[in-house]
């Protein structure tokens, strides 16, 4: 049995050690960590309709050798033997010869100047050709008299007085990928014109629409051979192999998401043409393995108007680790003071808590020691290209133990200081998409085709976080071509 002085004793150190321990605990705060939620599906929204430029290229040679046909169209139009007259009654007769047809540039609307004067003026008939076209021409040389001999053009010394005959052909596709052409004008486009009476003029009006009609007849036979022409099977070929994921690296791939074939028209110079049609997309770069391909019949053309645009989404992932060092290197360190206390930063980490929620951790010291624990959802500024910490707030267990222990740190602007600082660049995710980007525009997909891109700008605009990574949502601009080998 103890002295009494002993066991007085004894009883006064207890109680010194039990009142120390309680002030020791309650300068600590170590909350423990959230729960985790449950996981939420990010995803990818896929791009703006985007447009993959795909040049097919069309041999119009049959038709050009059909127009050249002296059976189809003749190269001589002669009626200087006997003349003709006009509904009016007046007497005249002419004399045209034109060399071989040759294919202008085709794509849009040519500019062709009128003359209004008393000269073989150019007649266009009021008719605009819809849409694309391909044209022809050749130099005409002519002459014409009247009766009596008052007026002679081109005649004698005068010959030949010189023109241009054009013709403008109106084509596109069929909704089933065939081509379907008509004659939308015949003009004669004088270069070498005469002085002639203005009384005059309803002969050489006459002489005019009947060199147009005759060639136009011929020329609706020469289109007969575009008409029998098709571009589906390589338009399917196309359609078929963008069907297919295409594989970028070992763990990312484009699917294009292809959805409807368009039509942009002709261009060219030649018997040779491009076909110019748009497949339209909804692009996006997915990580992972091989997501599955699955086949889809090939469309009818579709009607609306074609565009240009090319765009791709992807999702980048940032591992918390890296992010966590960013965020410590900048908080470490930093003084917080209330009043009399103080707390000092010792490390920061961030990770992600399921549910597109992040968590930050803080560690800190001084008159306060232990951890918190904050919470909030990512979101992209997309202006300063950054991510923020939307709704940044302590959790609930962390709440509790500062209302308890330490409620000048809960009470004061500790959490906006934290909120402030709690910024993350996503450059190095947004330079890895745009390397990717253009990688992966600008490759061979098959031995015949292959596909050649430009990227314009790539820009976040969205985050995502679970608990593996937190993914930057980024979307490029620019343009996509298609090369077809073997099409003519």
């Amino acid at each position: 049995m103890l002295p009494k002085s002993a066991h007085t004793s004894l009883i006064a150190w207890s109680l010194l050690l039990a009142l120390t321990g309680c002030s020791i605990s309650d300068g600590i705060i170590r909350p423990p960590k959230p729960a985790q939620l449950p996981a939420k599906q990010n995803l990818i929204a896929p791009a703006e309709d985007s447009a993959i430029s795909v040049p097919i290229h069309v041999d119009l040679s049959a038709f050009l050798d059909a127009a050249n046909d002296e059976n189809l169209i003749p190269k001589k139009f002669d009626h200087w033997g006997s003349y003709l007259k006009t509904p009016k009654g007046a007497a005249y007769k002419y004399y045209a010869e034109r060399d071989d047809f040759a294919m202008d540039r085709s794509g849009s609307q040519q500019s062709i100047s009128t003359d209004q004067g008393t000269t073989l003026r150019d007649w266009w008939k009021g008719v605009d050709p819809p849409g694309s076209y391909v044209s022809i021409s050749t130099a005409l040389r002519y002459k014409i008299g009247t009766d009596p001999h008052i007026t002679q053009c081109g005649d004698g010394n005068e010959w030949p007085r010189r023109a241009i005959l054009n013709g403008n052909i109106a084509i596109g596709l069929t909704p089933n990928y065939g081509l379907s052409a008509s004659v939308s004008s015949m003009a004669v486009n004088t270069t070498d014109p005469c002085k002639l009476h203005v009384a005059d003029s309803d002969i050489f009006q006459e002489v005019n629409n009947r060199l147009t009609n005759g060639v136009h007849g011929g020329l609706n036979n020469a289109v007969a051979r575009i008409n029998a022409m098709t571009v589906k099977s390589h338009v399917e070929d196309v359609w078929n192999t963008l069907l297919k994921p295409i594989q970028l690296e070992p763990d990312a791939w484009l699917l294009l998401n292809i959805e409807k074939i368009r039509h942009a028209g002709f261009s060219g110079i030649g018997p040779v043409v491009d076909d110019t049609i748009q497949v339209m997309a909804k692009p996006v770069i997915v990580f992972g393995t091989e997501p599955p391909s699955a086949p889809a019949p090939l469309p009818q053309l579709d009607t609306q108007p074609a565009s240009t645009e090319f765009h791709v989404v992807a999702d980048a992932p940032m591992d918390y680790s890296t992010l966590s060092k960013a965020l410590a290197s900048r908080l470490k360190g930093a003084r917080f003071s209330y009043k009399d206390d103080h707390i000092r930063i010792t490390n920061a980490s961030i990770y992600g808590n399921g549910g597109n929620q992040l968590v930050i951790r803080i560690d800190f010291s001084g008159d306060v020691q232990g951890h918190v624990y904050f919470v909030g959802t990512p979101e992209m500024n997309v202006l300063t290209q950054t991510v923020h910490i939307g709704g940044i707030r302590y959790d609930s267990a962390t709440e509790k133990l500062l209302l308890k222990k330490a409620d000048w740190i809960y009470g004061s602007a500790f959490r906006d200081f934290i909120s402030n600082e709690a910024v993350l660049g996503v450059g190095p995710a947004i330079d890895r998409l745009r390397g990717l980007f253009t990688a992966a525009l600008n490759r061979s997909i098959n031995p015949t085709i292959s596909m050649h891109g430009t990227v314009s700008s790539v820009q976040g605009v969205g985050v995502f976080a679970d608990v593996n990574a937190l993914y930057v949502r980024a979307m490029s601009d620019g343009a996509l071509d298609l090369k077809v080998m073997g099409t003519r």
